[in-house]
């Protein structure tokens, strides 16, 4: 007796094995190449352009011209210091915060000839960079012609435009009691690419 083959049935289309995908990392691969070039240069460019908004615009100078210690610089057509400095202890009168103090620096200024003009003076703390710009009219004191918180670009007489004549800015800066110096007083004069930096400790 001869036993008959068995018939084998044909397998369903559906149960065909699919073919193998392709992983993650291979799909994706053009994705994260071009992440690896972006994110980078993104960085790049943004810290780029906040530096640039804060110094390159002329905003925020970086050369620095360091005043000697009771001495005097020539820098943009005048001659800075030496400069003078203390707290003012007597602030009754005046409408002082709390926990601050109050101190004062007056930096003469002796034109070659023809006026100067600068920013007002910008206290810094040494250790920490902290910084203050001066207070005058927010604390009460009034304003004064013999005491410029800024340089006057009219100090030259009419008649002689070459002729402008010394004086001195006069600056106060209220602080927290807990702050102390040294400090640095750094004045900006316009038209010069550097800036004036005295050393004081009030």
């Amino acid at each position: 007796m001869t036993i008959p083959t068995p018939l084998v049935a044909d397998t369903p289309e559906s149960q065909t094995p699919a073919p193998k995908q392709p992983g993650w990392w291979r799909t994706n691969r053009l994705a994260l190449v071009a992440l690896l070039v972006l994110v980078p240069a993104i960085g790049i460019g943004v810290g780029w352009n906040e530096w640039y908004s804060y110094y390159g615009y002329g905003f925020r100078k970086v050369t620095v011209v360091e005043v000697p210690d009771k001495g005097t610089v020539k820098v943009a057509g005048a001659e800075w210091g030496p400069v003078r400095s203390g707290e003012i202890t007597d602030t009754s009168t005046l409408d002082m915060p709390k926990g601050t103090r109050l101190l004062a620096a007056i930096v003469p200024v002796k034109p070659d000839g023809k006026a100067v003009s600068c920013e007002a003076p910008m206290l810094v703390q040494q250790s920490t960079g902290r910084e203050w710009t001066p207070m005058r009219s927010e604390v009460g004191l009034a304003y004064s012609f013999d005491e410029n918180e800024t340089c006057v670009s009219d100090l030259a007489d009419e008649k002689d435009p070459e002729s402008a004549q010394p004086f001195s800015l006069t600056v106060g800066f209220v602080v927290p009691d807990d702050v102390t110096g040294p400090f640095w007083l750094d004045v900006d004069p316009r038209g010069d690419g550097r800036f004036v930096r005295f050393s004081i400790d009030p």
